[in-house]
């Protein structure tokens, strides 16, 4: 093999020297500076991503914090709306109670008004009931009609003595 031949090393030495002499100027003015730009790009990139998600972040937060607040708010107007509502509710139930409070009463005392006619009616009744009675008991037992001034003396002096 002719690369084995120690004849040839200087020769060897000398193309393996410029061929590295070559490739480390290649890499050391093209490659390198060009891999290091992409290296500088990615992490500027990286970085202006990494600003970029901690401001949309404190962003999110401000807006989930006015959102809460204004949650809150809501929350409160609609209690303070379920209160005015329930305020308002109860006094026309109040309202309408006492109408009907009042009506009830009215109608208890008409119909109290009604009974005591009617007590008053059928005491009358009973009273010209009684009179008639008594007047054909006395008729039937003894003959005689009596006066009906004298009968009905007579019945209120009973009562008035019960009473």
């Amino acid at each position: 093999m002719p690369q084995f031949e120690p004849s040839s090393f200087a020769s060897q030495i000398f193309w393996l020297v410029v061929c590295f002499a070559v490739v480390f100027v290649f890499a050391w003015r093209i490659a390198l500076p060009r891999i290091a730009a992409t290296i500088d790009s990615r992490h500027q990139r990286i970085d202006g991503d990494i600003a970029r998600a901690e401001e949309l972040a404190s962003e999110a937060e401000e807006v989930l914090a006015a959102y809460e607040a204004e949650l809150a708010q809501a929350r409160a107007g609609a209690q303070e709306q379920l209160h005015l509502a329930a305020e308002a509710a109860t006094a026309e139930a109040e309202k309408h109670n006492a109408a009907l409070t009042e009506k009830l009463s009215a109608d208890a005392d008409a119909a109290r008004a009604r009974i005591n006619d009617a007590q008053q009616t059928a005491a009358a009744n009973v009273a010209d009931l009684v009179e008639d009675i008594a007047s054909q008991a006395v008729e039937r037992l003894i003959g005689v009609t009596p006066d009906s001034g004298a009968v009905r003396k007579a019945i209120d002096d009973a009562v008035g003595g019960r009473s």
